[in-house]
């Protein structure tokens, strides 16, 4: 008479297939972050390297730790995939939403708040990341408590507390410097000048942004939106933006063509793309208006050194 299956049995089968799904998801994370950058061009930002920092250790430590049949795995995948799951998470909402205040430009490259992605209006680059350590988390949960021989490899009570401390008090400190920077950049910031009755009117946006902003405010959103790439002066970065000094495209172009560029991107192949990388849907900067970007028009025509 054939017997079934023992408990054990069953619950080693599925540790070891919780193992491999963790080591697919850090895989899967490792390659598309690779193929999003080296292929796409989407050059990661700081919080992206954090991210890759913490994500890319567990493609060998997961395939090690399966193959040398490690029970301590768990042990040593968690921290990173908790960290992981933090840092992700406070970039999403850094994207996504305005509880760290007001977006803030990075003080050199990629901004943290440009969306390379934004797939069905919610996924992005952080989101897979995100998903990504999530998923590694809870197979290294279910690994662990599937392979239990004896009562000393069960985590000790005050193991998760640390984690948990630790993962808040990272959250707390990105939080704190966020806000931090907002409270600089609002207190510097200049309000939008609008004039005298045109606020009802229907007005082409780029020509009530022209005739309304001034060059001052033109001058501090380029800085906060655009000098991370093309530089404080226009010259542009190499690898990162093209010059806007003497630009020919500039030049050829009326402020709704150049507008429309800013709104669409551009791909790293594009014609008059010369950096070799993306250049995301309206700058990597969505919640700017039509009105603001054309302030930024005017700034790049009139205030930059030409």
């Amino acid at each position: 008479m054939e017997q079934s299956a023992s408990p054990t049995s069953s619950s080693n089968r599925t540790g070891s297939l919780a193992l491999y799904v963790a080591l697919l998801a850090a895989w899967t994370a490792m390659l598309g972050s690779l193929y999003f950058s080296e292929v796409r061009g989407f050059l990661p930002c700081t919080l992206c390297w954090y991210q890759r920092i913490l994500m890319y250790p567990l493609a060998g430590l997961i395939a090690f730790g399966i193959l040398r049949r490690d029970w301590h795995l768990p042990f040593l995948v968690l921290p990173f995939s908790l960290f992981g799951q933090g840092i992700s998470t406070y970039h999403y909402l850094l994207e996504k939403t305005t509880i760290f205040g007001a977006p803030t430009a990075c003080q050199a490259g990629i901004s943290c708040i440009t969306p390379w992605i934004n797939w069905f209006g919610f996924i992005t680059i952080p989101f897979l990341a995100m998903i990504a350590f999530l998923i590694i988390t809870i197979a290294m949960l279910t690994a662990y408590y599937s392979d239990q021989p004896d009562a000393e490899r069960r985590l000790p009570a005050r193991w998760p507390v640390f984690a948990i401390v630790a993962i808040a008090l990272l959250i707390y400190g990105g939080v704190y410097g966020q806000a931090q920077a907002a409270k600089e950049a609002k207190a510097a910031a200049l309000p939008v000048t609008v004039l005298a009755g045109t606020e009802h009117a229907e007005h082409n946006p780029v020509e009530l942004a022209q005739s309304a902003a001034t060059l001052e405010e033109g001058r501090l959103l380029y800085a906060q939106a655009c000098a991370a790439c093309h530089g404080p002066d226009g010259a542009g970065l190499p690898t990162l933006g093209n010059t806007l000094v003497a630009s020919e495209f500039l030049a050829q172009k009326n402020d709704a063509e150049v507008l429309a560029m800013i709104r669409a991107g551009r791909e790293p192949g594009a014609a008059d793309n010369r950096s070799g990388v993306a250049m995301p849907a309206s700058g990597g900067r969505p919640d700017l208006t039509d009105q603001q970007l054309a302030a930024i028009i005017g700034y790049i025509r009139n205030g930059l050194p030409q």
